[in-house]
């Protein structure tokens, strides 16, 4: 099995303006015999899905969406350049796609100039019979888009929009995805994700 979940971890980026991943030690061995750590976090904090109430009022919540959404054959789909088009979804996809780019590379820190998917590009998904979107990297909308036109247009037909995996190592084709997303009523979930191939 591959895991393409980011570890949640002290220093882990996050999408400008969302607060910081902290944790802390609440109980210790020395002090309590138990150890126990207290975490602060976002629902879209490091590896995590957006339901569609994230972005749509009358959306469906987190725990709503049905997890045999979240299984699957999916094709990785490796996309040079900083724009995921309509050309990059193939014509007879899998139920999950998943995009590899130039951004498993960039989780050192932010950066804004990120490869994201294009609004013709979430056109043609809706078309499809495709579940779940995944993208590497904290948000599948172009960094500082007044409107986020992709999300609700994906969201609109109940697609899940996977985002903050990591697929640096490996290569594109044919996996079968397996995805947890914490049972949470919110607009969105930690998850953790991992790929299967023929071999394991």
């Amino acid at each position: 099995m591959i895991d393409i979940s980011l570890p949640l971890k002290r220093g882990i980026i996050n999408y400008p303006g969302d607060a910081d991943y902290e944790e802390f030690e609440y109980f210790t061995h020395e002090l309590n015999h138990v150890h126990i750590m207290r975490v602060l976090m976002e629902t879209h904090s490091g590896t995590h899905f957006d339901a569609p109430y994230h972005m749509i009022p009358d959306g469906k919540k987190a725990n709503e969406i049905p997890l045999e959404n979240f299984f699957g054959q999916a094709n990785v789909v490796e996309v040079d350049g900083d724009v995921i088009g309509p050309e990059h979804i193939p014509d007879n996809p899998t139920e999950i796609i998943l995009f590899k780019t130039k951004n498993s590379n960039l989780y050192d820190s932010f950066h804004t100039d990120f490869t994201y998917l294009s609004l013709d590009a979430a056109k043609k998904i809706i078309t499809k019979k495709i579940n779940l979107v995944g993208i590497d990297y904290l948000s599948i909308e172009k960094f500082g888009s007044p409107d986020p036109i992709v999300h609700k247009t994906l969201m609109s037909k109940n697609i899940i929009i996977l985002e903050g995996i990591m697929l640096k190592n490996v290569q594109p084709g044919m996996y079968e995805f397996i995805c947890l997303p914490l049972n949470m009523s919110q607009d969105g979930a930690p998850c953790r994700a991992v790929l299967k191939t023929n071999k394991d």
